[in-house]
């Protein structure tokens, strides 16, 4: 009976495992999806029920994207244990000499991380390929994903120390008053450092824009150079906004348009197209039956 009920204990474990992580897909997809719009200032209007259901799809696939690039980081900061190690210990140092030279007492209490487990290192090499294709054309970018990995790292090792302290709590009987308070204080502070692990990439990665496009693309959103056809009017409509129009193999009422960047297609009655100029960036709306994307790069 016990290897039952603890059989049973685990399948629940799972379950509502399973369910946590797709609501927060839901939740962090819903919250991407609406930080991209606020990004390129649109918002889908006239989004009819199949829409509906692929947005939500959208979601999921946003979240769980984004679920595992925090995890992909925090393994990372994980296993890099020795460098951050090292690290803090030469901060140590300097702190020290600074201090017998200035006669001032500046203390520093360096921060530990978990030791690294095999399993981690996949999600490690992940983590690594995130840092270097963000950072491919910008270094700032890669320091600050790698700051962001250690962060994470130390935000998931309080979050584990507090689960243990909760864990041990629980299984104590009888609980004293102070006790109590202590364990409901932890279990409070549970959704605060998760809170805290989702939004630190956002917030100090350097590559939410990136982040955000990134996603878009996999989605098939967004294209950053694409060749289509305009029907008429919207075709004049385009070249006054800098396209070079050429003829079109889809009839004399169509225009063909080439290295369009796609802000954003796929949901609703409109297309959203940008162009660059020597003037700046033009964004422009064509309703979606009146546009083709035949090509993308």
């Amino acid at each position: 009976m016990d290897k039952v009920i603890g059989l049973n204990d685990k399948l629940d474990i799972a379950n509502n495992l399973l369910n946590l992580i797709f609501k927060l897909g839901v939740a962090l997809g819903g919250g991407v999806f609406v930080l991209y719009c606020w990004r390129i200032g649109y918002f889908p209007q006239d989004v009819s029920v199949g829409d509906g259901l692929l947005l939500i799809l959208l979601a999921v696939t946003f979240g769980g994207f984004y679920l595992f690039f925090v995890a992909s980081l925090v393994c990372l900061g994980i296993t890099l244990r020795r460098v951050w190690q090292e690290l803090q210990r030469l901060y140590s140092f300097s702190v020290n000499i600074f201090n017998k030279r200035t006669g001032k007492n500046i203390t520093y209490t360096p921060s530990a991380i978990e030791r690294m487990h095999p399993e981690l290192l996949i999600f490690a090499a992940f983590g690594l390929f995130f840092v270097i294709g963000f950072g491919i054309s910008d270094i700032i970018t890669s320091a600050t994903l790698l700051l962001c990995a250690w962060f994470s790292a130390l935000m998931w090792r309080d979050y584990q120390q507090n689960a243990q302290n909760i864990f041990m709590l629980k299984h104590r009987e009888p609980l004293t008053d102070d006790e109590l308070k202590r364990l409901k204080k932890l279990s409070s502070n549970q959704p605060f450092f998760i809170a805290i692990l989702l939004i630190l990439p956002l917030v100090i990665g350097g590559v939410t824009g990136k982040l955000l496009d990134g996603t878009m693309r996999l989605a098939n959103i967004r294209t950053e150079a694409a060749v289509v056809h305009i029907k008429e009017p919207y075709a004049k409509y385009a070249e006054e906004y800098g396209l070079k129009g050429e003829k079109s193999n889809l009839g004399t009422e169509y225009s063909k348009f080439s290295n369009v960047s796609i802000l954003f297609n796929g949901f609703g009655k409109n297309v959203v197209m940008e162009n660059k100029k020597p003037g700046g960036v033009v964004q422009f709306v064509v309703p979606a039956d009146q546009v083709y994307v035949v090509k993308s790069k």
